[in-house]
């Protein structure tokens, strides 16, 4: 059962409960706020999409203002989960009602206040509490938080709890500073963080720590993830991926000698590290003060194939990646000024990014695309490209909006 474009509709039968073997119940979308009580009766349900959730008891014996968060405890059967208004629920619910979930896979976890109003330290203490009690069962596949307004994240997105975990989505969660240490998730494949308004910087909390086989300890940044995408971030300063390059931004203003002591140092002290071994793509959105992308990309992302920077006008150059083979698109980056050493990309797209003054050592390249606006600023360096290629073709394409 589902209920689509039904924007009138505000209260559900009471008799629903009565639907013994109601398989799914849709009702994202909708103004639902009138629910009946005893939704644990269709312990059949394996889809529930749209579960508002209340906080407290109600004075009604048949109807109240959304559903506890304990009615859903004997729904053993879940599948997919939608809940929403979490910011309403009740703090002392039980830390059980998901965890005894084994067959969930999928799960989305909503607060639907305005994202831009004002909370109060009670509302956020509130909210936090929530989610830590909300222990996810450890067979989950697909993760989505939305508009979860605390300041910190629950405890068991940090660990290797989720192991199963493979997709993981947070969206418009715009209190806190960090990201949480996702880089435990040992199955995690694709990752997704939008519009997390205070973080100025990502670094080395995202990285996890294990054991390899020989009995090494190594550092592990999201093992298994291939697809990562980073939008609306418009505070986000910095990305690096460990200690070494903070300390060699600081020595740097004492000279470069300082710095590679410091970096000799770190490396006698620091176990074996290895960053996103299976990254394919990397998406990057609306991040207008991102200065540069970590080094480390270049050189131990031995999967990367597929670059897109949209809207990250901090960025002034792209450069020593030795496995990167398509720049899927460069727009709208007015800082940026160099594209260089790229041996094995064949295709790039470029469009908006009128001080890229050099582009060099891209030796395979087989496809350009320009926009229209860059007609007159790549008769710099399109010559220089063609020379380069000592004889071998390279097709350059005017590039619209409509282009893929």
């Amino acid at each position: 059962m589902r209920h689509r474009k039904c924007d009138a509709l505000d209260k559900l039968p009471w008799a629903i409960t009565r639907l013994s073997s109601l398989r799914r119940l849709g009702l994202d979308g909708t103004p639902i706020n009138l629910v009946p009580k005893g939704i644990g009766r269709l312990e059949f349900l394996n889809d529930l999409e749209g579960f508002p959730t209340c906080g407290g008891i109600q004075n009604s014996t048949t109807m109240q203002d959304g559903w506890n968060l304990n009615e859903l405890y004997p729904l053993l059967q879940l599948r997919q989960l939608d809940m929403i208004k979490l910011e309403q629920a009740a703090s002392g619910s039980s830390d059980l009602v998901l965890i005894n979930k084994k067959y969930l896979k999928t799960l989305r976890q909503r607060c639907t206040k305005g994202i831009d109003e004002l909370y109060s330290e009670e509302d956020v203490s509130n909210v936090e509490k929530i989610f830590e009690l909300l222990i996810h069962p450890q067979n989950l596949e697909d993760l989505g938080i939305k508009g979860f307004f605390g300041q910190r994240y629950p405890t068991w997105l940090g660990t290797t709890h989720l192991s199963s975990l493979k997709y993981l989505n947070l969206i418009d969660c715009k209190s806190f500073a960090q990201l949480p240490s996702i880089g435990q998730q040992p199955n995690l494949e694709y990752l997704r963080v939008d519009g997390a308004t205070a973080v100025t910087k990502i670094g080395p909390e995202i990285l996890g720590l294990r054991v390899d086989d020989s009995g090494t300890t190594e550092f592990i940044s999201l093992p298994k993830l291939e697809a990562l995408f980073i939008e609306d971030l418009p505070n986000w300063e910095e990305w690096t991926f460990d200690a070494e390059e903070d300390d060699e931004t600081i020595a740097g203003k004492e000279g470069r000698e300082v710095g590679v002591a410091v970096k000799q140092k770190y490396e006698a002290r620091t176990p074996k590290m290895r960053l996103l071994p299976c990254l394919k793509i990397l998406g990057i959105v609306r991040c207008p003060k991102l200065k540069a992308l970590p080094r480390q990309l270049g050189q131990e992302a031995v999967s990367l194939k597929e670059l897109g920077l949209i809207f990250a006008g901090s960025i002034k150059f792209v450069e020593d990646n030795t496995f990167l083979s398509d720049v899927k698109s460069i727009s709208f980056c007015e800082g940026l000024e160099r594209i260089s050493n790229l041996p094995q990309v064949r295709q790039m797209r470029a469009h908006g990014c009128p001080n890229l003054r050099c582009v060099e050592k891209l030796d395979n390249l087989l496809q350009l695309w320009l926009s229209e606006d860059m007609q007159e600023t790549s008769t710099r360096w399109v010559p220089g490209l063609q020379q380069q290629h000592h004889g071998k073709d390279l097709d350059i394409y005017k590039w619209s909006d409509g282009d893929d």
